[in-house]
C-alpha cells in the first residue's frame, strides 16, 4: 500500500516539474478566432439583439446574422473618437463588425461604423391597408409608430425581387407573402420623395411599444 501511493505521488511530482499539469488547457486553446466583415446592414432589432449584415463580399449579398447586446458588443466611429451604443445603428449603414463564434452564433464585439453619403434607413411600424406585388410593388401602412402621426397612412414602393422579408420570432427570410392587417416593421430609404421599402418584420404578436422614435427632416409622400 505504501509503495502505490509512492508510485502515485512520484508520477505526480514529474509531472509538475516538467510543467505539465493535468488537464490544464493553454491560453491559445482559450482564445476564440475573431472574423471580420464589411457590408450594410439590412435589418436590426435591439429588443432581440439582433443584426443582419449583407457584406461586400459574399456571393449574391447573401445575409449574415449577428447577435449585439448593448454590453459585449462595442460600436464606434472610425477615428474611434465616439462612444455609441447599439441604439444609434440604423439599417442602411455601412459597417465593419468584428464577432466571435459562440456555438453557432457569431457574437459582434465591436461594430466601427463608417462614412456614407447614401441615406440611411428609416422605420415604420404599423398594419398593412393594401398591397400590390407588381414590379415596383406598392403597399399602404397605417403607422403607429414613425415619422408621421400615428393613424396616417403612408404608401410605400417595394422591389418584389430584393426586398428582405422577415417573421418574428424566427428571423428567417422568407418569401413575400404579407396581405392586408399584417402588422410589420418597415425599413425604408426616401429618394425623390418616395418611401422604397428595403426589408419588413412580420410580427405574429404585436410589439411592445417603441421607446425610441425616429426623426427625419427629408420629404416623404403620404396618402390620407
Amino acid at each position: 500500500m505504501f509503495g502505490y501511493k509512492s508510485l502515485v505521488v512520484g508520477l505526480l511530482g514529474v509531472g509538475l516539474c516538467s510543467g505539465i499539469v493535468p488537464g490544464a488547457v493553454s491560453a491559445a486553446e482559450l482564445v476564440v478566432p475573431v472574423r471580420q466583415a464589411a457590408g450594410q446592414i439590412v435589418w436590426l432589432d435591439t429588443q432581440l439583439g439582433r443584426l443582419q449584415l449583407n457584406a461586400d463580399n459574399s456571393p449574391g449579398m447573401q445575409a449574415t446574422q449577428y447577435t449585439i447586446t448593448q454590453h459585449d458588443t462595442r460600436v464606434t466611429d472610425r477615428s474611434d473618437k465616439q462612444f455609441l451604443a447599439i441604439t444609434d445603428l440604423r439599417a442602411g449603414q455601412h459597417i465593419t463588425i468584428e464577432s466571435r463564434a459562440s456555438g453557432e452564433e457569431q457574437i459582434a464585439t465591436k461594430i466601427t461604423v463608417e462614412p456614407s453619403s447614401a441615406p440611411l434607413f428609416q422605420e415604420a411600424e404599423g398594419t398593412i391597408e393594401s398591397i400590390d406585388a407588381g414590379n415596383p410593388g406598392t403597399f399602404t401602412l397605417k403607422e403607429t409608430t414613425g415619422t408621421q402621426p400615428a393613424g396616417t397612412v403612408s404608401l410605400f414602393t417595394f422591389d418584389p425581387n430584393t426586398i428582405v422579408v422577415m417573421e418574428s420570432p424566427s428571423l428567417q427570410p422568407v418569401r413575400l407573402e404579407v396581405k392586408p392587417g399584417d402588422f410589420v416593421r418597415v425599413a425604408y430609404v426616401v429618394n425623390d420623395g418616395k418611401r422604397t421599402a428595403r426589408s419588413m418584420m412580420r410580427y405574429s404578436v404585436r410589439p411592445a411599444p417603441s421607446t425610441t422614435i425616429t426623426t427625419t427632416t427629408s420629404t416623404t409622400t403620404t396618402t390620407q
